[in-house]
This record gives structure tokens, C-alpha cells and sequence, in this order.
């Protein structure tokens, strides 16, 4: 491969930095105001979850479709059009007077998001060299976890001053000055990819396992995770996920590329990434709870430590990719996951939680995060064939998000019949430390699959 440096790259990533934002941030924004659109309504709470749902079910399902249509076709229109749908989705939800019409347009919303998701990755590799990629992809690590994590803070902010319609019809300006911004600054060429058919029916049972699994999530979290209902989707979810696994292969063309996942760097790359998505949604979604139910903080309060983990890993990411651009990815890769397997026993470790506790769990594991993500992002995106970055930006888009769907299920199943009205206690609860066990194994696993791949790359940059 050749790289190419363009001279505006800089402007250009912050054009992708800000799709990253507007898409990943938006998750969060809607978990807030949910309740309040539900009361407006007049709808259930089964019905208004598909806000969330909707939203994240078209990503997972589209990402690898709409990857290898980058690859085939134009990735700068793909990519810039992608901000004109999000942006005509944002419109329709805030003109929306009923919770089908917003449904709908949540499912407009996810596809312009998959069109940015899909091919923001894929942008950084194709304008920035390989001795500047880790930097960027650091840069744009931090974005993806602050709109993730401070979705919901910013949007309990914003709802004190403007009506709930104003968080979504704020995104029609930005997404139109991102559009006209991405037809004009992004590289006009085509990657030349070849043609090939679309795997229908992977792409469906990818749709209905996932479905499944996050169904079943949130009937958790309604009933405790006691109910046979749980059982059975999880069970019908993680069934047809092993179905897709074996159908994929078994053809030559299919969402789970053959191509991609028979490079080592990608393979290893993306179940890194899974396991430490899910243990970092797992423990963040217990935590939450805890500190809330177990410790009786206020919203505000909760909210404010939370931060740590987001805030360190926006300030270690980007040094992390420097880092590697520099001397390699052996040491961030590894120290990251050491250290956000190593966070995991202030929980384990200790009988009783307190506020300095829980807050040093959060600050190791923002850095191990830091760490480990900005360098792996770079090793998969720089291991791609030219011809499918944008396949490969979306697989690792999608698998992020199966990492989060995984971690929201052990957690619901392992912590969620908490009482709502428990009285503060301060003693870890043996669940908690099982959930907290099952990710320190999840991150340490992550270091025995990298260690050998890393450290066969050590000394080539």
C-alpha cells in the first residue's frame, strides 16, 4: 500500500470527528429524554425502548452492507450523504407528533449514522499516513467514547433549557455544514473495490440474533432477569448468531468477510475489541446502578464521577496513537488491557465500595481504554486491503456495538434485580463481583490473544 497525504487531513478529521459526535451521542441523548416522550405520548415503556432500539438494530445491521457499498462505490458521497440522512431523520423526529412517525424516522436517523460510521475509520486511512494514523484514530477514539458516555449527561442538561424536540432539530444545521463540508474537503476517488453480491440472509440473521439479544436485555431490566421469556430470547439470539457463523462459512461473499478476518491483525484486532466493549458497558451500567441505588447519590452526583473515565481516556488516546505511530503497538495494546483488567479488582478485591474506590476503577480502566483503543483501531485499519477500508471500518463499527449489546446482557442478567428502592449500603454484593470476575477474564483473555501477534510486530515501525 501507498500512503497519501493530504494537506487539508487535519480539517477533514475534524469533519469525521464531528459525524462520530453527532452519531454516537445521539444514543444517549435519547436514553434521557425517553421518559419524557413516553409521558407525551402516552406510550408504554416496551414501546418507547424502540427509540434505542430501532436506532441501534439498523446500525448493526446495515454497517457491513453499507462498507462494502463504500468500497464499491464513491466513498465521499456515501460518506457526506450520510449527514443529509441523519439530519432529515433529526427533522422528522422533532416535527413528529406520534411515537410510530418517530420510530420511523429513528430508523432514517440510523442510516445516515451507518453511512458516517461505515466509512469514518476508512476516511482516516485513506488520508492519513501510516507514521500519523495512530495519532488520528486516537483523536477520534476519544469521540466515539465521549458522544457514547456523555450522551445522557448532555442531554438531562439541555432538557432544562429547551424542549425535547430542540435536541434532535440542533442536529439539522450541524448535519447540512458536515455535508457540504464532506462534499467539498473529502478526496474524490473511488477505491476501486470489486463488485460482488450482498449476503441477504446473513445480514437478516445478523438482524434477528441481534434483535433477540437486545430484547432480551431489556426485558432484564424489567423483570429482574427472573423471567423464562429472557432465557428464551437470549438463548434464540445467541442460536442464530452461531447459525450466521457457521452459514458465513460456507460462502465466499458474505458480511463476515473471509478476506478480512483471514488476516490476523483483524481477527485478533476485532475480539480484542469486543471483550473490552463489554466489559467496559458491563461495569459501567452496574456502576451507575450502584452508586445510585447501593451508595444514594443523586443523578448530578453519579453523573460527575462517571466523567473520570472519559475524561482519562481523552487525554491518554491520543498519546496512545503517537505512541504507536512512533515505537509500535506492542506496548499501548498490552498496557491498556492490563490495566483495565487490573481496575476490575478494586471491585473484587474489597468488601466494601466507596465513592474514592469505585473512582479509581474508573479513572484505570479510562486509561486502559485509552490505550488499547486508538492503537488497535489503527493495527486493524492499517492491516485493510485497500479495496476494503470501508468494510473494515464498519466490521469494527459493528463489533463495538456487539460488545455494548453483550455488556448491557451480562449486566442486566447478573446485577439487574437490584431493588429501585434499596437503602444505601456500601457491601459489594457477590453478583457484583461475579460480573466484575467475568470481565477482569474478559481483558485478561484480550492480552493473551494480542501478545503474541504484538509483539511479531515489535520493532517493524
Amino acid at each position: 500500500m501507498t500512503d497519501i497525504s493530504y494537506s487539508n487531513r487535519w480539517g477533514i478529521l475534524q469533519v469525521i470527528n464531528m459525524g462520530t459526535l453527532m452519531s454516537t451521542l445521539d444514543v444517549g441523548i435519547v436514553t434521557i429524554v425517553m421518559p419524557t416522550m413516553a409521558d407525551q405520548f402516552n406510550s408504554s415503556l416496551a414501546h418507547i425502548q424502540w427509540l434505542t432500539t430501532s436506532y441501534l438494530l439498523t446500525m448493526v445491521t446495515l454497517l457491513p452492507f453499507i462498507g462494502k457499498l463504500s468500497d464499491m462505490w464513491d466513498r465521499r458521497k456515501i460518506y457526506s450523504y450520510g449527514f443529509l440522512l441523519f439530519s432529515a431523520g433529526s427533522l422528522c423526529i422533532a416535527l413528529s407528533h406520534g411515537i410510530a412517525t418517530v420510530i420511523i424516522s429513528r430508523c432514517l436517523q440510523g442510516i445516515g449514522a451507518t453511512m458516517i460510521m461505515a466509512n469514518s475509520q476508512a476516511m482516516v486511512r485513506q488520508v492519513f499516513p501510516d507514521h500519523e494514523r495512530g495519532r488520528a484514530l486516537g483523536v477520534n477514539a476519544v469521540i466515539i467514547s465521549a458522544g457514547t458516555l456523555s450522551g445522557p449527561a448532555v442531554g438531562g442538561l439541555l432538557l432544562h433549557y429547551v424542549a425535547w424536540p430542540w435536541l434532535f432539530a440542533i442536529n439539522v444545521p450541524i448535519g447540512l455544514v458536515s455535508f457540504w463540508l464532506g462534499l467539498r474537503w473529502f478526496p474524490n476517488t473511488k477505491s476501486g473495490g470489486a463488485r460482488a453480491s450482498f449476503d441477504i440472509p446473513g445480514s437478516l440473521l445478523l438482524a434477528a440474533g441481534t434483535c433477540l439479544l437486545m430484547l432480551a436485555a431489556e426485558a432484564s431490566k424489567l423483570a429482574g432477569g427472573s423471567i423464562p421469556a429472557v432465557a428464551v430470547e437470549t438463548a434464540a439470539g445467541a442460536a442464530l448468531l452461531i447459525w450466521l457463523w457457521i452459514y458465513e462459512r460456507r460462502i465466499s461473499q458474505g458480511i463476515l468477510d473471509r478476506e478480512l478476518f483471514g488476516r490476523r491483525a483483524i481477527l485478533i484486532g476485532n475480539a480484542g475489541s469486543f471483550l473490552i466493549n463489554l466489559a467496559q458497558t458491563a461495569t459501567l451500567l452496574s456502576l451507575t446502578f450502584y452508586l445510585q441505588v447501593q451508595l444514594g447519590l443523586s443523578v448530578q452526583s453519579a453523573g460527575l464521577l462517571l466523567i473520570v473515565q472519559p475524561l482519562l481516556m481523552g487525554l491518554i488516546a491520543p498519546f496512545a496513537g503517537w505512541f504507536r505511530d512512533r515505537y509500535g503497538a506492542f506496548f499501548p495494546i498490552m498496557a491498556g488491557a492490563i490495566c483495565c483488567a487490573v481496575s476490575m479488582m478494586f471491585v473484587i478485591g474489597f468488601h466494601h465500595a466507596t465513592v474514592w474506590i469505585i473512582g479509581l476503577q474508573l479513572a484505570l480502566f479510562g486509561l486502559g481504554v485509552g490505550l488499547f483503543h486508538s492503537t488497535n483501531n489503527a493495527e486493524i485499519m492499517t492491516a485493510a486491503p485497500d479495496s476494503k477500508i470501508s468494510l473494515t471500518g464498519s466490521m469494527l463499527a459493528m463489533v463495538r456495538y456487539l460488545g455494548q449489546i453483550a455488556g448491557i446482557g451480562l449486566a442486566t442478567l447478573l446485577v439487574g434485580a437490584w431493588g429501585l428502592h434499596k437503602a444505601a449500603n456500601t457491601e459489594i454484593d457477590v453478583s457484583m463481583k461475579v460480573l466484575f470476575g467475568i470481565c477482569l477474564v474478559a481483558c485478561l483473555g484480550v492480552t493473551l490473544l494480542v501478545m503474541p501477534h504484538t509483539r511479531a510486530q515489535k520493532g517493524l515501525k
